[in-house]
């Protein structure tokens, strides 16, 4: 049974409400004013997620942490969606990571957080909607799930995705354990067959690495084999197909991601999920780290 505390994060002049569940050696903190997003989590007190301090204290998207992806996952073509004959601008990954969400319940067993519509989302998602984040902690476990809801009257066109960053100590000293129907490094186009060993490498001269991957099946693992860092990312299938590995230039971090859609799903026909006034629908992943 995991237990919860309150705490608060203060460095470089910003200041975060932190929850912390507890469950024996391992730890999960959530903060709830930064995108709602889990920002440590911890085997006695060694941490596997990356945090980069000056980007987390910042207004900037969080590029840390476990960000969540709504009502888009990277960025539309154009930088637009289209909604009924308007255009409307979006930025990468959506907004739900840059704003602050609302603690709905807090307990030993789970932490439970809300977004809803404001004057920001209004103007560039015309939708109303209630997102409900709910984290819990079950040993090595971490169970994350995100109930989306329609509110309004209107049909809701969306995507969803996370975006964790877990620690690495390199990028050569981390392999993946993943089964996917392809790879490639572009989502648009035919996708050619994923490999039997998928690998994240960086072409000379680039400044990242990426992996695109659909038809992903549950879990996708990573170990980092200086660190000896283990990492199982779990999902229901039906609702996340697709899977992203990121690594950025320099950085020490690895990103293994559940989506559902890809950068420009929004706008075509059938490649986002919609919910009709009224419907709900949970996303339910989990992270195990060892």
């Amino acid at each position: 049974m995991s237990n919860l505390t309150f705490g608060v994060y203060e460095k470089y002049g910003a200041s975060y409400k932190t929850m912390t569940l507890t469950d024996g050696e391992y730890a999960l903190t959530i903060t709830p004013e930064k995108g709602g997003m889990a920002t440590s989590f911890t085997k006695n007190g060694q941490e596997y997620l990356w945090l980069r301090d000056k980007n987390y204290e910042s207004t900037d998207r969080p590029r840390c942490g476990v960000p969540i992806l709504f009502p888009n996952c990277g960025k539309p073509d154009g930088g637009v969606h289209h909604f009924g004959g308007a255009d409307y601008p979006m930025e990468v990954h959506g907004f739900a990571d840059l704003l602050p969400w609302q603690v709905s319940k807090a307990t030993d067993a789970a932490v439970e957080l809300t977004l809803t519509p404001n004057g920001l989302t209004k103007f560039v998602y015309p939708f109303d909607f209630k997102l409900t984040m709910r984290y819990t902690l079950d040993g090595n476990r971490a169970g994350l799930a995100l109930t989306v809801q329609n509110t309004g009257d209107k049909v809701l066109p969306y995507s969803v995705g996370f975006h964790p960053y877990f620690a690495a100590s390199k990028l050569d000293n981390v392999s993946f354990a993943i089964d996917a129907a392809t790879c490639s490094e572009n989502a648009k186009g035919e996708q050619p067959t994923a490999p039997e060993t998928i690998t994240l490498t960086r072409k000379p001269g680039s400044a990242d690495s990426i992996r695109l991957l659909t038809g992903v099946k549950s879990p996708m693992r990573l170990e980092d084999v200086v660190s000896g860092h283990k990492v199982e990312v779990a999902f229901d299938e039906p609702n996340f197909g697709n899977g992203v590995l990121w690594q950025q230039d320099a950085e020490s971090f690895v990103c293994m991601e559940p989506w559902n859609g890809w950068a420009n799903s929004v706008n075509e026909p059938g490649k986002h999920e919609e919910l009709n006034p009224g419907e709900s629908k949970t996303f339910a992943w989990s992270i195990a780290i060892d």
